[in-house]
């Protein structure tokens, strides 16, 4: 409560305690239904058993909004799971909006208001926060005192048993929100970026599409753990959070546009730089500083960046020839020297952000003897405001160069003590920006697919199995519309030798069962049979492999005899339906190629066809399908045709949890679905 009051917060308090009569000053009433009138907001922070009597006492006071920053429930064990769920019952029944439990509050500047029980100053700022770990949030107060950070919303979650972190964005996404902001904070960035931390997602998909609506004028920022199995199990025991798989999140943050954190560190900068500087419009950077190491150090990092220095053109040398001693460098990075003073780096400031090829800033000062490092700081701060090009600094150093830090902080110019970090947030900046420029507009919106055959094929399969055998698979991509190769099941030897004069030489055999993921495992697969000979060889083998199998595996073994396609390039293409995003396509090298290039790439759908095409052209297998060393370049137009059929086909059967096609072999004329492999949950059509 004192946090209410010190905050400046000008509306009614009312405390409630069952033995106080007064608290600091203000009359203290024994329950909920005495108070004189109806609040806007109840706070409570009592012990877990006593919550929900609490709760229904303000469900008939007629409140509709709840902070329960009380522990001890879900992520405490079983019977705090159970307290969570007759909160979670009485705000349904009631509709309130419900924060928390076992979070730290929220903090407004705008009116200014700390509803925590953390030190927060209610500075005003243009970011807003969104945490699920109190914690972390206490952390970040103190962090955004220190470099004089300002901000307008900071909501923590916790337990997010009612409310959330997609109802806070769409919140956030309402014009009573926006109409009631206040005015962008002088000298910062003209955005208004959201940080996020959070150990686990409510509703992915709705997630995502809240995300992009709000990146492309907003930058968004997130810190989630869950890379490793050790902190998917800390997020379990911490706030009863259960994840989904990283990899999924990861490419799902790129394609909203979200920039994903690697750490606290990463956090704290990207706050700073996205709060105070907008984003640069192109890749180019220069560099300025008074040493030569870390100029070096900088160029490298922008290369390992994805970035690329600025090259200055001939009035640019001239006029840095003019300013700058003849042993200084004049070619990006700049190099100013040692006994550089404020005059000479506002000089070269001034000119290197005058070259139109430049993008963003970076100014390098390192506390040597001479060094004028307060007075560097406000001729950078003076050039921030005659230049609207961003700048970033790195004063590497203690002490000597805090002072320093201080201006820059108060003209809100993002400074790092390591040139590395100023380089890695330039790139984040810069691909948020060249994201929003060429984000798709309007979601592709998946066909419908009518195929009684295809519909009769997958409901008989679904009722009894997993998996589709191999025939029905291959079926299922034949309907589909998929080029498959020709192949059968050969019941005997003499069937199988009967099967290359229709087809032709060469043949693959095959052992297939819905329990074999990779046939190969087994040694059960032998290709490039040209001959009869051959055939009897490897039928001869494949039945011993068999043999020595387990017994109740040999029983769903059949052996499928298959036209070998030549000539083409194997590859892998699967899409598995992921429980938190929806269907998620992998793409990459098949056979030996995907040990050897390590190649899985993944793109969300539904994409369009361009889309897809982009997707395929940034594996690294894509050199081979493109006229690679003078060949004639394969069909990818029938890949990214048969990926779109695929990519239907799942979201029109929602029994289908995965399928799998490896190898896909691409030839000049068509993509063959050789392998297919077909999971199935009939669980996915009654959630659907």
């Amino acid at each position: 409560m004192a946090n209410i009051v010190k905050s400046g917060f000008k509306g009614k308090i009312f405390p409630v305690n069952l033995e106080a009569k007064e608290i600091d000053g203000l009359i203290a009433y024994p329950s909920i239904g005495q108070l004189p009138e109806v609040p806007d907001l109840a706070v409570i922070a009592i012990p877990a058993p006593l919550v929900t009597n609490i709760l229904r006492e303000i469900v008939i006071k007629g409140i509709k909004n709840v902070v329960i920053l009380s522990a001890g429930f879900k992520e405490s064990g079983p019977e705090g799971e159970q307290l969570e769920k007759e909160l979670v019952d009485i705000a349904n029944g009631a509709n309130l909006n419900l924060l928390g439990p076992n979070c730290l509050g929220f903090v407004n500047s705008h009116p200014p208001l700390n509803l925590t029980f953390a030190q927060a100053d209610c500075n005003p700022g243009n970011i807003r926060f969104i945490t699920q770990s109190g914690a972390i949030a206490a952390s970040v107060f103190d962090w955004c005192e220190q470099n004089e950070l300002g901000f307008s919303d900071f909501i923590t979650l916790g337990n997010k048993s009612t409310l959330g972190e997609n109802d806070i964005l769409e919140y956030w996404q309402s014009e009573n929100y926006k109409n009631n902001l206040p005015p962008i904070v002088e000298n910062a960035s003209l955005s208004r970026p959201i940080g996020l931390y959070l150990e686990s997602l409510t509703k992915g998909k709705d997630f995502l599409d809240l995300a992009k609506k709000i990146s492309k004028v907003d930058p968004i920022f997130i810190l989630k753990p869950g890379k490793t199995k050790a902190a998917a199990r800390a997020m379990q025991s911490h706030t009863g959070a259960i994840t989904g798989e990283d990899a999924v999140f990861e490419v799902a943050c790129r394609q909203v546009g979200i920039t994903r954190c690697d750490g606290l560190e990463d956090f704290f900068d990207l706050a700073r730089a996205f709060s105070w500087e907008n984003p640069p419009a192109g890749s180019s950077v220069a560099i300025i500083s008074n040493a030569g190491g870390p100029a070096v150090i900088s160029a490298e990092a922008v290369e390992n960046e994805g970035l690329s220095l600025a090259s200055f053109d001939e009035q640019t040398e001239r006029q840095l020839v003019e300013y700058l001693p003849r042993t200084a460098s004049i070619i990006n990075p700049v190099d100013v020297l040692g006994d550089a003073l404020a005059e000479r780096y506002a000089n070269a400031i001034k000119i290197v952000l005058q070259e139109p090829s430049v993008h963003a800033l970076i100014v390098i000062l390192t506390p040597q003897l001479m060094t004028e490092i307060e007075s560097t700081s406000r001729v950078i701060a003076q050039a921030s405001q005659q230049f609207k090009k961003p700048i970033f600094c790195s004063f590497i150093g203690g002490h000597h160069i805090a002072k320093g830090e201080e201006i820059l902080n108060q003209a809100k110019i993002p400074s790092f003590r390591y040139p590395e970090r100023a380089v890695k947030v330039v790139a984040a900046m810069w691909r948020w920006q060249k994201w929003r420029s060429t984000a798709a507009i309007d979601t592709p919106q998946p066909l419908t697919t009518n195929n009684p055959d295809l519909e009769s094929l997958i409901f008989s399969s679904s009722k009894d199995s997993k998996a589709l055998s191999f025939e029905e698979a291959n079926r299922t991509m034949y309907l589909t519309g998929l080029s498959t190769p020709l192949c059968q099941v050969a019941k005997d030897f003499e069937s199988a030798a009967s099967f290359p004069q229709a087809t032709g030489w060469p043949v693959v055999l095959k052992l297939s069962s819905p329990a074999i993921v990779h046939k190969t495992d087994v040694n059960g697969v032998v290709t490039d049979i040209t001959n009869y000979e051959a055939l009897k060889l490897a039928w001869n083998s494949l039945l011993e492999n068999k043999r020595a199998l387990e017994q109740q595996l040999q029983t769903t073994i059949s052996i499928i005899i298959q036209k070998q396609i030549t000539h083409g390039v194997e590859l892998i293409v699967g899409i598995k339906r992921d429980l938190d995003f929806g269907p998620v396509l992998l793409f990459g090298a098949g056979g030996l190629y995907a040990e050897i290039l390590s190649d899985h790439n993944l793109l969300l759908l539904p994409a369009t066809a361009d889309q897809i095409g982009n997707f395929i052209k940034s594996s690294k297998v894509n050199p081979m399908l493109n006229g690679y060393r003078s060949k004639i370049p394969l069909a990818v137009d029938r890949l990214i045709e048969m990926i779109g059929k695929l990519s239907r086909l799942v979201y029109c059967k929602p029994e289908i949890s995965e399928i799998e096609i490896n190898p896909v072999v691409l030839t000049e004329t068509a993509a063959f679905a050789v392998d297919s492999r077909v999971i199935l949950s009939p669980a996915l059509k009654l959630q659907k």
